[in-house]
């Protein structure tokens, strides 16, 4: 009786191009989904050019739907993928840690590929509306505050300046969407019902936060608030991540005679922004290897 043949651990390359494949036959549903979004949100703006001849601003740093497409994708990309215990998937001859953590650059490169689409998208609405690409855009810009009883500090002057976005925040829709895709990836590869935990999670943060308005409870806000704005609005919070600031750092302010206005708190800072990217996108690396592990410790038993 002749001995069974066996065949090498096949390399990282091969690996990787295999599961390149499987995941975007897995992405095709959402893929499609997406494209009728796109076509729809094209037809939409180009009627409200034709009503309003307001053109569409090239300014893809304030757009939160690549950030927000990362840390949904996981839940496609391990759909029907059954991650805790024995299962075809571990049985290949590659390392489980090593094969989880290829599969999830293969969805990265995926989703790598949709922002970039998404991206020229944008750019091309832009071009086809007459809008600003690399223009200064106006902007005003708080120059001084005073207290005022029961309102606390608010603008006092504001002064126009001219500000020209950096091509490099062009970047932003790439490493946001990248830091919370290895975030939900973690989160699918850590924990056996991830989907539970962000709607619980978001559920139970948006009834808090809703019952805390209805019964006027300000001590939340109060105790909490201040504790989270670091985190969530801060100089290397989540916000200088998602949109370089632009979102925490504009807005309506209320003017001392009562005049409400938009106008900005400061202007983005680069380094700021990198730094943040650094921070959160290092955070979520080492969640995801912890959570990779778990199924490397789990192989050996």
């Amino acid at each position: 009786m002749s001995a069974p043949t066996l065949h090498a651990t096949p390399a990282a390359g091969a690996v990787l191009r295999e599961q390149v494949s499987a995941v975007g036959l897995a992405l095709r549903v959402p893929a499609l989904g997406a494209l009728v979004l796109l076509l729809l949100a094209t037809a939409l703006t180009l009627r409200h050019r034709l009503e309003t001849g307001e053109p569409l601003d090239f300014r893809p740093e304030l757009t939160l739907l690549p950030g927000l497409a990362g840390l949904l994708l996981p839940l496609a990309v391990w759909k029907g993928e059954p991650r805790f215990g024995p299962a075809f998937f571990w049985t290949l001859p590659v390392e489980r840690r090593q094969h989880a953590l290829t599969k999830v650059l293969a969805g990265w490169l995926w989703l790598m590929v949709a922002v970039a689409l998404f991206f020229l998208w944008m750019l091309g609405l832009t071009l086809l509306t007459g809008g600003n690409v690399l223009g200064e855009v106006t902007l005003r810009l708080v120059d001084s505050t005073v207290n005022v009883p029961g309102m606390g500090e608010v603008p006092e002057t504001l002064r126009t300046v001219q500000w020209k976005p950096q091509p490099v925040l062009w970047l932003v829709s790439f490493t946001s969407s990248s830091a919370l895709y290895l975030f939900g990836s973690a989160m699918a590869l850590g924990l056996r019902h991830p989907l539970r935990w962000v709607v619980g999670f978001v559920s139970g943060v948006v009834l808090t936060v809703t019952l805390a308005q209805v019964l006027r409870v300000n001590w939340f806000f109060d105790e909490f608030a201040p504790d989270l704005a670091p985190l969530l609005v801060g100089r290397y919070g989540l916000d200088a991540l998602l949109s370089a600031r632009t979102e925490s750092l504009s807005g309506e302010v209320r003017l001392p005679g009562g005049e409400i206005v938009n106008a900005w708190e400061g202007l983005p800072d680069v380094g700021d922004w990198a730094l943040a990217t650094l921070l959160w996108t290092g955070a979520a690396l080492a969640l995801l290897w912890a959570a990779a592990s778990r199924h490397r410790e789990q192989r050996r038993r």
